[in-house]
Formats: C-alpha cells, structure tokens, sequence
C-alpha cells in the first residue's frame, strides 16, 4: 500500500517550512533549521526506508519515493551535484533552502548562494534567470552575512567582473564564524584558488592556500602545485600526487596537475633582463636598458630588478659624461639649466621607477640601500600610498557627516577597498606606515561600523570591521584602542 498520508505529509510540512522563504517575515534560521532537521527525521527518512524495505519485498510501485526521500535527506548533495553542474538556478535555490542546516544563522544567503553557482555554470543563462537571482541577491541583503557576500562574489563573476569577485570572495574570511556558514567559507576559497590559478597568481595561490578551512585536501594540493610552479625547494612530485589524489576533483585538476608534474622553471637571475641586448659601457645607456627591461621581470624578483635600475641611474646621473652632455645643450639658456635639467630628469625617472613598484607590489625594505634613486622612489611610493588611505578615510567621514547610506553590499565593497589599501602600504612600507594607515582610518571606520551595527542593524559586516580593526590595533594601536575593540567584537553579529 502506497504510504500517500506521509508522503502529503512531507509535501505539506516542506510547504509550511517554505512559505516565509523570501519574505520578510522569515522565522529564526534556527528554528527553521532545528525544524525540518526534525521532520526529516521523524517522517523524510522512515518513509523512505519503509519504501526501500517494499521495494525489496516486491512492492515496486513503491521505487519513486526512495529518490524522491535521498534527495530530502541529503538536498544538498543533490543541488551540489544535479542542478547546479546543470545550471538550473532555480531548482538549486530550492534545494538549497532544504539544506538551510548547512547555511546556519544565513539560510538566504545560502539560497542566493546556490542559486547564483547554478546560474554561473549556465552556458546561456536567459534574462529571466538573471532577473530572479537578482532579487535573490537582494533578499540575502537583509542583513547581509557570509554567504550572501560570497553569493554576490560569484554573481561579479557571472558579470565578468573578476576583480570584485575577488575581493568579495577572500572578505569571506574575515567574517565572524557564526554569520559566515562553513559552506560558505569553502566555497569562496574554492573559487579564489581556482581564479588565481587560472590567471598564473602562484604567489596568491600559496598565500591562499594556507586558509584551506573545509577543503583542506584541495588546498594543500594547490599549495603543492604553486611551489612546484614556482621552482620552491623540497617541492617534490610525491606530495603532490598525494594531495590530487585525496582532493577527489581528478578531472577538473587533472591540467593543473600535469602543468605542475613537469619540471620547474630555472631561477631567475638580474642577466636575464640583459638577454639579447648589448653589455653597455655607457651608463646612461645602461640605466635606459634596465629601465626598458622591468616590462620583462618575472613575479617574484620585482625588488632585484628595481634596485638594479636604480642604482644604474644614479651612476649615469652622477657621471661626467651625462652632466657634460646636459650642461652643452643647455648653453645660452642660463648658468644652471643643465642642473636643472638633470633634476627634471631625476625627478621623472623616480616617477616611473615609483609607479611600477606600486603597480607590481614591490616590498621597499628589499630594495638595495645606500641608493639615492632608491630613497627618492620609496618616499614616492609611500607618500602614494597614505594619500590614497587618507584620501578615503575621508570620504567616509563625509559621507557619515551627512548620513548617505549605501546598500549593504556597498557598504562592505567600499570597506574592503580601504582595508585592501591598508594591507597593501603595511606590505609595501613595512612597520611605520602601517601605524600612519591606522591613524587615518581608526575614527572613520570605526563610527561606520557603529553606525551600522546600532542604527541600520548590519551587525555581520559591522562586527568584520571591528575585527579588522582589532587586530591592527594590537599590533599598531593603543590600549584603549584594543579594549574598544575587543568589546565591540564580542557583541553578537
């Protein structure tokens, strides 16, 4: 006899579960949760045990409801594996919601999280689809947690803008584990490994790799793979065909695989910047061809081939030839055009030594002292970067003056941009302009995440900004700083 009272039961309570799903009226995650773990439980899994028990004894009418009853018990494995490599976001959303167990206190955000994966592994995704994942994006906002960020990380993606991708996925991680699902967090750091080896990031990968939380196996197989790429010692085949193995994703890492079994790249040394070009004994000849070769220097030895440039400008500066030559054509213009002529010089020349060490993230403590081209091009690099930092920490404090408030995602983005700014000068300008970065920041950032903790209840993205804060205030600030922060960390987000 077909069990139809426990199969509408199921249907009916799902239903009841499901009816707030988008509204704003949801009930606690929590409670949702502790739900329908409850009613798969009591009724999902005896149903479909009882139907496996009738199929074996010859009741195979009953062998619809044993799939129907797996894909209750495990929707995720289901969304995972069926409908989002199918690209159907809507189904994934759904099944997404039924595993809210996995999504803990950001069951929307999950939801829009499955919902957008699904709708980037549509081949050709129709306008309709687009448009109703959207306003998934948009009920995941309020508030926005974990999931709903990563959500949106894939949804840049989807638009193909990578960048913000990016910095949306890696933020993931910043985020207080109790409104940053575990899931979610796996699937951001996923997708941040894949993308930065796809673009040949190995430096990235490794640092990535290090945050291996839920995919530990997969990570470390990618930290394998950047060392042999990046011709690191003591990075043996053996580890890495281990970590391919354990990772379970033998296909889709199958090419990375292959890439990083073959034998690595010979170090780099300052000859090959000079390869295929003359030995100059002029040395404003020299210095014009370090200078032209940094388009050529491989990642990873920026500070050798700056600081090479460098010092070549200032023995071709310093020469007699070249000041002869400045002072010759400067004749008729003045007693001291030619000097002037040469500090021009010299001034551009750091200029653009300046701009690429910030284009290529160049650490100013590795640079060759003793260089006067050296000093010139550091100070540049640093005066930059404090300008950009106070330049936005400004631009906070105006906009909290007149209180314009973003949308949430926003609000994190422009959060994200500053600290990425901060993170970039400590690693750049070392100890020094880290507490200089903090200073300009401290008192905007933290009157926007009170802000958005007490008056616009963003409590998840206000209490990742006070971690954030937290921790440089520990390295970098004062008492009464970290006390501040730590109270406000220890606020429930």
């Amino acid at each position: 006899m077909i069990p139809f009272g426990a199969i509408i039961g199921v249907i009916v309570a799902i239903r009841l579960l499901s009816g707030n799903q988008g509204g704003q009226q949801q009930t606690s995650p929590y409670v949702t949760n502790t739900s329908y773990l409850f009613l798969t439980i009591v009724l999902v899994f005896p149903v479909t045990l009882c139907a496996w028990v009738g199929c074996v004894v010859g009741m195979w009418f009953l062998g619809p409801v044993i799939p129907l009853g797996i894909a209750m018990c495990f929707p995720w494995t289901v969304a995972r594996h069926v409908f989002i490599p199918l690209g159907w976001p809507r189904w994934a959303s759904r099944f997404g919601y039924l595993a809210m167990a996995s999504w803990g206190s950001d069951a929307r955000g999950g939801v829009a999280l499955a919902a957008v994966w699904a709708l980037l592994r549509a081949r050709n995704p129709s306008p309709e689809d687009r448009a109703w994942v959207d306003k998934k994006l948009e009920e995941a906002d309020s508030p926005l947690r974990g999931a709903g960020i990563a959500a949106h990380g894939l949804m840049a993606a989807s638009r193909g803008d990578l960048e913000t991708a990016r910095v949306l996925c890696r933020s993931v991680s910043l985020l207080d584990k109790r409104v940053a699902p575990r899931l979610a967090r796996k699937l951001a750091l996923e997708w941040c490994l894949a993308d930065a080896a796809a673009h040949g990031r190995w430096r990235e990968v490794l640092e990535l790799s290090l945050k291996g939380s839920g995919s530990y196996s997969l990570a470390a197989f990618f930290r394998a793979s950047a060392r042999r790429l990046l011709a690191e010692p003591r990075a043996g085949r053996l580890p890495l065909g281990v970590w391919w193995v354990l990772a379970l994703r033998w296909r889709s890492t199958w090419p990375l695989l292959k890439r990083a079994w073959g034998t690595p790249r010979r170090p780099f040394s300052l000859l090959d910047l000079e390869a295929g070009e003359t030995q100059a004994v002029d040395p404003l000849a020299r210095a014009l061809e370090l200078h032209a070769a940094l388009a050529r220097v491989p990642v990873g030895h920026e500070a050798v081939a700056l600081s090479a440039a460098a010092v070549a400008w200032d023995e071709a500066l310093a020469s007699s030839k070249v000041q002869d030559l400045a002072a010759e054509r400067a004749q008729g213009l003045g007693p001291h055009a030619g000097a002037e002529a040469l500090d021009v010089l010299e001034d551009e020349v750091a200029e653009e030594l300046a701009a690429w060490a910030l284009a290529r993230e160049v650490k100013l403590a590795q640079l060759e002292p003793g260089s006067d081209m050296v000093e010139n091009v550091a100070y540049r690099v640093r005066n930059e970067l404090l300008e950009r930092i106070e330049s936005a920490a400004q631009d906070v404090s105006d906009r909290l003056a007149e209180r314009r408030p973003l949308a949430s995602e926003e609000e994190w983005r422009h959060f994200l941009a500053l600290q990425r700014q901060c993170t970039l000068a400590t690693q750049l300008g070392g100890l020094e302009v880290r507490r200089l970065a903090f200073d300009a920041v401290n008192v905007p950032l933290c009157n926007l995440g009170a802000w958005l903790f007490n008056e616009r209840q963003e409590k998840a993205i206000a209490n990742g900004m006070f971690r954030w804060l937290l921790e440089e205030s520990r390295d970098v600030g004062t008492e009464e700083d970290c006390r501040r922060y730590q109270n406000n960390v220890g606020c429930n987000p």
